[in-house]
Parts: structure tokens; C-alpha cells; sequence
């Protein structure tokens, strides 16, 4: 496949997930093939990098539909049986077809509507904050602004009021010990069970989670609605921009793990204050997740005189694979599994938002031999999927979707 039968197969792919809520996270048949936050949001993230490039009008479209849908299934109140709180950012949506879930041996919640609204999700919220105000940015006045501005200050009631929950200044998530209904345990982007444990030691990390990623996009959404509520909210503002620098300071002193000439991030902290040490492509989401102003240098959660030791490590042959992409977890780790969910596989968004990561900091020559590794893993699937191994040669993950939003959107963002 070329460049033009990559890029058709993008846009076939993210038109054939369209619907009137958004975009589906995969194929209406298969597994995912619902609204998730996350999945929309990144998607989203992505897309609108393909408009300012193109000036396609459809990719602007598609993101107001997915950030309107995302505000009316925002949390309202306090649910802890399915994890609901006051501007959170939904995790998973069903309309119908839930019966997998909500009628397994530990059931998950059930709207009182019939649907499944699942809020175990604790980066949605700030990446739905970096969507919402990347939209805007691109985004001709209209009248969709007013709700989607109250729609960003529930989010960031929710980032500010409940997003740290043991108050030890950064963005988590714990599964509430009263609850009653099924779940997800752990509720970052790599949400399986397998994906959460320290290298060493066998017990199992304390609630609440604090991973890395999600702190940077944390970081971001504080720093760009500081901007958009600097004239008309000073005040506001000026707390916002506050907690930006008490979080980067404080994931500058937490987070970093210094080895030599390169270092690793710890893919998050538990609620005892441990790292969880294993090096992941998580942390190569800080690079991604980055504030620009203008020509100005990105401003991002990582202490920028560290930025290339973190790319020497996230191109340690450990990690990254020329040929395919990023693995989710290093090769050294005991846990490693190139054919597991979260433990060694690579997820094609993943790769991207590594390339895009590189490219924000200047390595644009690593980020091209990314990409290429990138293109060649679709070339070989012919489709944009889901997650897939490699162990000298590319491996069929069998669960694994066979179109996703995700995937699809970093074809295009990465072509664009």
C-alpha cells in the first residue's frame, strides 16, 4: 500500500465508525464497537492535527459531534457503582448490547434509561479539556461555544475538586471499596488487570494510581484554560496556573528515575507514595502532551533539560522496534509478553503520539524513522488495528480489533 491507499483507508476507516454519537471506538461488530471517552478524545486530538493541516472541513465537524455527545454524557453526580462524578469525562457508553457486562458474574452498572454509562476513566476528563480547547482554537465563532464552555468548567471542577483524591497533588483513580457493581480496576489508558504491578516486589500497588500520563495532560489542560480565562477570569487563572506549576514540580520530584545518560519515568505512583518502575511507552506521552504559544518552545510536564534523556531511553532497543513501533512495556521487564494486551504489544496510537512527541521537541529525524516503522505495520495488516506483537516479525494479538478510531486517526496524523 501507498502513501494515497494509506491515507484512503484512514478516512474510509473513521467514516465507517462515525455515528450519531461520535465516532465508535472499533467496528460496530466487534468488541469496542461503543462510544469511549478516551479512544473519542485522542481520536479527536488527532483529527484536529489533520485539519489545521488539510482545512478539511469534515475533520472539524466530526470533532464538534464527538465533543458535543461527550458534554451531555458528562458526570452530573456522585455514583460510586459506576464511578459518576461531577464533570467526568464517560468512559464507556452502550445504548444497547451491554448484556457481556451487565450480566456478567459481577455485573456493571445499568442506567435507569436501559444504557451503560461507565465513568472508570481518569484521563478522559483532562484530554477532553486539551480536545475541547484545541477545537476552539481552530473552530469558527458559533453558537455550540456556550455549552461546551460550561461543559469545560465542570471538567475543570472535576480535575481540581475530585481528580486527586488522597490530596497528594496529583491526578488518580481508585475503585471505591463500597461498590457493589463491576468495573474497571485499573483506569488508565493500559487498563488491563495484567498492566499494574511493581518489577520487583509481589504485592499489589495501593489506590489510589497516579500514571504518568495522565499527569501531563493534566498539566496541559491547566495551562491552556489558564490562557483561554486570562482576561475575562484573572483570578481563575492564576489558580489554575498555580496548580500547572505545583503539579510539574512535584512529577519532576516523584516521577523521574535517573539512570546515567538517559532516565525513565515511573509509569505511576501508588497511594503509598511507591513507584511503579517498569519503563513503558507511557511516559512518551509527556513529549506529546505539550502547551505551544506562538514559535515559543513546548511546555510540557517533564523538566525540559531532561527531555533527551527520556528520547534516548524511548529509543533504547528495549522499547522501541524500528520496524513496527513502540512496545507498551520494555523487553527487560519479567512481565514482558510481545503478545499480551498491555505487557509488550504495540498499539499503533501509541506509536504515533511518540512520533508526534519527538517531532514537538525537535526530532524530526527520529520521529520520520518512527512513522516509517509505523506505515510498514499497517502495510502489513492492511488495516488499522487495534494492538499487535512483535517477536522477529509481526504477531497476530487474537483478540485484538481489526479497525480502530485510534489507530485510524494516527494513519492520517501521521501522514497529514
Amino acid at each position: 500500500m501507498n502513501k494515497d491507499e494509506l491515507w484512503a483507508l484512514g478516512i474510509a476507516s473513521i467514516k465507517s465508525l462515525e455515528t450519531d454519537w461520535g465516532v465508535l471506538a472499533s467496528g460496530r461488530g466487534e468488541l469496542f464497537g461503543c462510544v469511549f471517552g478516551r479512544d473519542s478524545l485522542i481520536t479527536s486530538l488527532s483529527l484536529l492535527k489533520v485539519y489545521r493541516k488539510t482545512g478539511d472541513a469534515y475533520f472539524l465537524q466530526l470533532v464538534n459531534k464527538v465533543l458535543m455527545r461527550l458534554a451531555e454524557l458528562q458526570g452530573r453526580a456522585i455514583n460510586i457503582e459506576n464511578g459518576e462524578e461531577p464533570g467526568k469525562c464517560i468512559h464507556e457508553f452502550r445504548l444497547d448490547k451491554h448484556e457481556h457486562l451487565t450480566q456478567a458474574l459481577e455485573p456493571w452498572h445499568v442506567s435507569s434509561d436501559g444504557s451503560m454509562r461507565n465513568y472508570d476513566s481518569v484521563d478522559a476528563t483532562p484530554l477532553f479539556l486539551m480536545a475541547l480547547y484545541e477545537y476552539l482554537s481552530v473552530a469558527p465563532p458559533s453558537e455550540d461555544a456556550a455549552p461546551l464552555l460550561r461543559a469545560a468548567h465542570r471538567a475543570l471542577a472535576w480535575l481540581t475538586e475530585h481528580g486527586d483524591s488522597n490530596r497528594d497533588g496529583f491526578i488518580d483513580y481508585r475503585f471505591h471499596p463500597d461498590r457493589k457493581h463491576g468495573g474497571l480496576r485499573v483506569q488508565s489508558w493500559m487498563d488491563s488487570s495484567e498492566s499494574l504491578f511493581f518489577e520487583i516486589q509481589e504485592e499489589k500497588p495501593a489506590y489510589a494510581i497516579a500514571p504518568v500520563e495522565v499527569q501531563a495532560y493534566a498539566y496541559v489542560a491547566l495551562l491552556e484554560w489558564a490562557d483561554y480565562f486570562s482576561k475575562e477570569a484573572p483570578t481563575f487563572s492564576r489558580d489554575l496556573l498555580m496548580r500547572a506549576g505545583n503539579l510539574k514540580r512535584r512529577f519532576n520530584s516523584a516521577f523521574v528515575l535517573p539512570h546515567g545518560k538517559s532516565l525513565t519515568l515511573a509509569f505511576a505512583v501508588d497511594g503509598n507514595g511507591r513507584r511503579l518502575t517498569s519503563a513503558r511507552s507511557s511516559m512518551a506521552h509527556v513529549l506529546w502532551a505539550v502547551r505551544r504559544s506562538g514559535q515559543s518552545a513546548p511546555d510540557g510536564i517533564l523538566d525540559a533539560s531532561l527531555v533527551p534523556k527520556l528520547v534516548k531511553r524511548l529509543l533504547s532497543p528495549d522499547l522501541y522496534v524500528p520496524s513496527a513501533g513502540i512496545r507498551t512495556l520494555s523487553s527487560r521487564s519479567r512481565r514482558f509478553n510481545p503478545v499480551s494486551y498491555h505487557n509488550g504489544s504495540i498499539w499503533p496510537h501509541d506509536t504515533e503520539l511518540f512520533a508526534a512527541g519527538l517531532e514537538n521537541y525537535g526530532y524530526r529525524e527520529d520521529a520520520e524513522r518512527v512513522r516509517a516503522g509505523l506505515l510498514r505495520s499497517y502495510r502489513h495488516f492492511k488495516t488499522p488495528i487495534e494492538l499487535f506483537g512483535y517477536r522477529r516479525g509481526f504477531r497476530e494479538y487474537e483478540a485484538s480489533c481489526r479497525v480502530q478510531a485510534w489507530s485510524a486517526a494516527a494513519i492520517l496524523s501521521g501522514l497529514a
